[in-house]
């Protein structure tokens, strides 16, 4: 008998996934030792990143919902994976249906887990109540009002609501453990203590940055906007429905040539690394392909890249093999042989440039590229095809055709297809001679695949035969729009003895392709390898190209802690101006010494730049370029660990895990929050996630409420942040000037203040260039001008300390007019004398 512990329950993790119809990938995971539930940001765009979900979390239950194949979470092999001093036991599958995996029910679950910090100083917060909540989230002595949305905003401020699918993974989750404590404690009473959510976090996939939806909107990495073409508006699957807009993706995406390329090239800008290694050897690649005496194997690999197609989905065409049903006679693609062919033939090109370019052979890629398409066997494969296969006719008939020479009876049978013409004329012919003479008509012999031969008859004036044969000899097979179609005894004939002759054909060449696709797939594993290849290095050299485009350098990447930046610009919105003044940064994290960086792998060494600000306070009016200077630090961290150069003169740069933005809210009736309680949750989330190794961006925090309260929650925050031991860089934007004025932050050497210069006009040409900065930002963005100069004459009232209720009382000598002009046609109504 076998002895049931329950202490073997505290050993559990249990795992969700879900992907959506986008390809977004969600994950949410349990651990029962820690009480924790851990929720992953949502994979926007994923390619198989299921299997590294599950051999990071390590599950012993595994929930998937029926969206997942469960094919795509065993694609490495375990026991490469598992180290010796840890034994695994692989998980518990468990697909369970789709509507465990709901967002609602999900919030509405982690809502009801009503979990908070011994420090935090709770209040409840009360909204109208919409009818749409529970009872039991109603408050008992109004009941005109719910505590609802107060707990989700009290949620909402340790994870990212927006993750939908994630959410949902969660939702899952808190159901299963909910069943398993159920039936436990049927039978143990110490059941009811165990699996307990003490606690939600967030957490990332290993060696990635963590880069949150807000932060991809915000720094504009990627950006849709409707496809301007009407077809690829169309609901259908082929049809996109959106194409990238201004984007800093979209920037690079122009310059990548293959489908596998451009895929791995969003995957890169999704998740950026963390890891040393990984992103020098990037840089590496794209500095060896930015120098001047490898320009001509770049040229000629862009050139071979161009035809170079995904061979993933023609392997799997090719592994279907042969279909016969619905009595259709099918064969393969012919489109696959022209990709496998295109595929070895450029793909030589590819592998000439490689062995071409100086110093490869110091770049770990270029070295695995070369060794991959050694083993491909490009020159043999692309033989065997082109020997065998007629690209232009398959390309012609839609169908695989095989050259002649390559199977005599095959051959025989063509010759006797191609001569049927002259057969099919002599017989119909033959046949025009036994209709009488009065029926003026055209008789034609055709030849149809699986329907034989057949006598074509045209339609007279009401739609029938205009001759249908002597004595009922022929027997009407068929009509079209304007012939009849019959069979007699000679056509019969002719079946029997020529047989379906294209059946024949399609039937033998199936044979023969089949035979080489066999010898095809003998090289699967070694193709789309290969393939594979070619996506990585075509991204690499998407980005080698946009930095000789754009002017981009390489940065330093530095194990300390530091962002060092001399003349930097914001990639985009350099592009839509006519000049762009470029600016310098320093900023240094002061992460605890000791503490260890997870996924980093780095070492704390002493620099140079060690010491230095941790936060930048800008000020500046409006229109000055504050935020653009914000997001163009974070732009150019961001670009910098997705591998690429970056728009600055230099660069020194530090790893960064997280890179948090806490930027304009944009509102929505479907919230019921203000813009100043947004503005707190993504603070409150900022705060929770921020780490010594973070970068956290914050835009006017504390404008949408009362002036003096947005002064102190402004400043709490601030200093909270610069009082940390492990502090982050900060770079943060305010127009609260009392904080500086009134002495609020204590100067200190991690704080490091700025501001955006604006310069003005000493002696101005004209009236309207002495108009305060702040109007002629309003009227630069459309404000009507009569509403600027009166804002003006009001504001230099107010100065000068005279009554605005007596100035505003006054009318304007076109108010007095028309009111002069109503009186004089109301007098001239009443008071008229009669004629």
């Amino acid at each position: 008998m076998i002895e049931y512990s329950i202490d073997d329950e505290f050993e559990q993790v249990v795992v969700a996934v879900d992907m959506r119809d986008s390809g977004t990938v969600g994950c949410s995971y349990y651990s029962a030792l820690e009480e924790k539930l851990y929720l992953l940001g949502d994979l926007r765009h994923s390619t198989a990143n299921e299997s590294e979900v599950v051999l990071q979390t390590k599950p012993t239950v595994l929930l998937i919902s029926p969206r997942v194949d469960p094919n795509n979470l065993q694609e490495r092999p375990w026991d490469e994976q598992i180290s010796d001093t840890h034994s695994y036991v692989p998980y518990q599958l468990d697909v369970r249906p789709s509507q465990e995996f709901n967002y609602f029910n999900a919030k509405n679950k982690l809502i009801a887990l009503e979990i908070s910090s011994r420090h935090e100083h709770r209040i409840k917060f009360f909204v109208p109540h919409s009818g749409l909540v529970d009872g039991e989230q109603l408050d008992t002595e109004n009941l005109d009002l719910t505590l609802q949305e107060g707990k989700l905003l009290h949620v909402s401020g340790s994870i990212d609501m927006e993750n939908t699918v994630t959410i949902g993974c969660a939702g899952a989750i808190l159901a299963y453990l909910q069943r398993r404590r159920a039936s436990m404690s049927m039978f143990n009473e110490r059941a009811s203590g165990i699996f307990r959510v003490s606690s939600v976090e967030m957490f990332t996939l290993s060696g990635t940055m963590f880069v949150n939806g807000r932060t991809l909107l915000s720094l504009q990495i990627m950006e849709s906007e409707t496809h301007p073409s009407m077809v690829n508006q169309g609901p259908g699957k082929k049809s996109t429905s959106s194409k990238e807009g201004l984007s800093v993706y979209g920037l690079f995406q122009r310059f990548a040539s293959t489908p596998q390329g451009r895929n791995r090239l969003k995957q890169m800008f999704l998740r950026p690394s963390v890891e040393l290694d990984v992103i020098n050897e990037r840089h590496s690649f794209i500095s060896m392909y930015h120098r001047a005496d490898n320009f001509n194997p770049l040229d000629k690999m862009v050139k071979g890249l161009k035809h170079i197609k995904n061979l993933q989905y023609a392997m799997i065409n090719l592994r279907k093999g042969i279909s016969t049903g619905s009595g259709k006679i099918m064969g393969f693609k012919a489109t696959v042989w022209a990709t496998l062919l295109a595929f070895a033939f450029y793909g030589v090109d590819v592998h000439d440039a490689l062995r071409e370019t100086s110093d490869g052979a110091n770049l770990a890629l270029h070295n695995k590229a070369l060794r991959a398409f050694e083993a491909a066997q490009l020159y043999k494969v692309g033989r065997m095809i082109q020997e065998i296969v007629d690209i232009d006719s398959s390309e012609e008939q839609g169908r695989t055709v095989v050259k002649p020479g390559i199977d005599r009876e095959l051959d025989r049978i063509k010759d006797r297809y191609d001569g049927m013409n002259s057969l099919l004329k002599q017989v119909a012919i033959e046949i025009a001679t036994t209709i009488p003479e009065s029926y003026d008509i055209d008789v034609n012999v055709i030849y149809f695949p699986q329907l034989g031969f057949n006598i074509a008859v045209p339609l007279n004036e009401t739609g029938d035969a205009a001759y249908r044969g002597v004595e009922d000899e022929w027997e009407l097979i068929f009509f079209t729009e304007n012939r009849a179609y019959f069979k007699d005894v000679r056509m019969r004939e002719m079946d029997e003895k020529l047989g379906d002759i294209y059946g024949l054909i399609c039937e033998k060449e199936i044979e023969i392709v089949y035979d080489l696709a066999q010898r095809v797939l003998q090289y699967e594993t070694v193709l789309l390898e290969a393939s594979d290849i070619c996506g990585q290095i075509d991204s690499l050299l998407a980005m080698a190209q946009a930095a000789s485009f754009y002017k981009l350098v390489r940065p330093k990447m530095v194990e300390g802690d530091v962002i060092k930046i001399r003349g930097g610009r914001h990639i985009l919105q350099e592009l839509t101006v006519s000049s762009y003044v470029p600016n310098n940064t320093f900023l240094v994290g002061r992460r605890t010494q000791g503490e260890p960086l997870g996924s980093l792998h780095l070492t704390s060494h002493p620099h140079e730049s060690d010491y230095g600000p941790s936060m930048l306070l800008l000020t500046g009016p409006n229109y000055s370029g504050k935020s653009v200077y914000m997001k163009q630090v974070a732009l150019i961290v961001y670009l910098a660990q997705v591998g690429s150069f970056v728009p600055a003169e230099s660069a020194e740069l530090g790893i960064v895990d997280k890179i948090l933005v806490k930027s304009n809210t944009q509102d929505s009736v479907s919230q019921i929050q203000s813009t100043f309680m947004n503005d707190l949750q993504q603070l409150s989330f900022d705060l929770k996630q921020v780490t010594g190794r973070s970068l956290l961006l914050i835009d006017e925090f504390g404008k949408g409420t009362n002036e003096n309260d947005g002064i102190g929650l402004a400043c709490g925050v601030l200093e909270h942040l610069l009082n940390r031991e492990d502090a982050p860089k900060v770079i943060a934007a305010t127009h609260f000037h009392e904080i500086l004025a009134n002495g609020y932050l204590k100067p200190r050497p991690q704080l490091q203040l700025g501001h955006m210069e604006v310069r003005v006009h000493e002696e101005p040409n004209e009236a309207e260039d002495q108009i305060t900065y702040l109007y002629k930002c309003a009227a630069m963005n459309g404000i009507s001008q009569t509403i600027v100069d009166r804002a003006d004459e009001i504001a230099s009232l107010s100065a000068r300390g005279e009554n605005l209720i007596a100035a505003c009382a006054v009318l304007s000598a076109q108010e007095t007019q028309a009111l002069d002009d109503a009186v004089g046609y109301t007098l001239s109504i009443y008071f008229s004398v009669p004629d």
